[in-house]
């Protein structure tokens, strides 16, 4: 009959299975620390700010909205890690343009016009009670370089929305229904801006041509 009773591991094998684990557990160990340290440098790179904004102007034909739309946008604009409003307290153009020199910045001014605001009051909806607002929004965005004045990029975006208010908070429902339409607008068009900020700026006037000499 086979020997089924268990036999001893040898001293050597035991250390040999411990020392293969611990070779493991250390490499893996390493790799994790590479990992985090490359991760760790690209989201430090990746929060650096590259560009200093400052709102300028805001035209629209519905001047009620223009102080909201102000803060939408710098809100927008301020959610991404790239932009940055603060200049350590620089004031002036001369200091400004210092500050942004010393922190590798570019600058920029940012306007908005929004072309279509309508707001249109509808029926409910059948089986409800409470009317709805529909709200159309068109606005572009664009950037010119600070200093200097250039126009650098532009970005358009609109949104329609449809919601409902209550007669009781008319104001706060549509002012809430106001703001969701103008945000969702708003990022379209910082979007596109950014993405034409990463690629080229916008080309110069032509240059005029020469005229051409009839040939005898």
């Amino acid at each position: 009959m086979e020997d089924t009773r268990l036999r001893p591991v040898s001293p050597t094998a035991q250390m040999e299975g411990v020392t293969m684990q611990i070779s493991r557990v250390a490499a893996l160990a390493g790799m994790l620390t590479v990992a985090f340290s490359f991760s760790g440098r690209a989201s430090g790179d990746a929060a650096k700010p590259k560009y200093y904004f400052t709102i300028s102007n805001i035209t629209s034909e519905d001047k009620t909205i223009i102080s909201l739309a102000k803060d939408l946008l710098a809100k927008e604009i301020s959610s991404r890690s790239e932009f940055t409003q603060d200049l350590g307290g620089a004031e002036g153009e001369a200091a400004a343009t210092a500050e942004m020199k010393k922190r590798g910045l570019k600058g920029f001014q940012i306007n908005l016009r929004i072309m279509t605001f309508k707001q249109e009051i509808k029926p409910p909806v059948p089986g409800r009670r409470d009317p709805q607002m529909a709200i159309q929004v068109k606005l572009g965005v664009y950037g010119t370089t600070y200093p200097g004045g250039k126009l650098n990029f532009t970005g358009d975006g609109e949104a329609s929305l449809t919601g409902e208010f209550s007669e009781r908070r008319k104001d706060s429902d549509i002012k809430n229904l106001t703001k969701t339409a103008l945000a969702s607008a708003l990022k379209q068009a910082v979007s596109t801006a950014v993405d034409k900020m990463s690629t080229a700026t916008l080309p110069e006037s032509p240059r005029r041509k020469g005229k051409k000499h009839k040939s005898q």
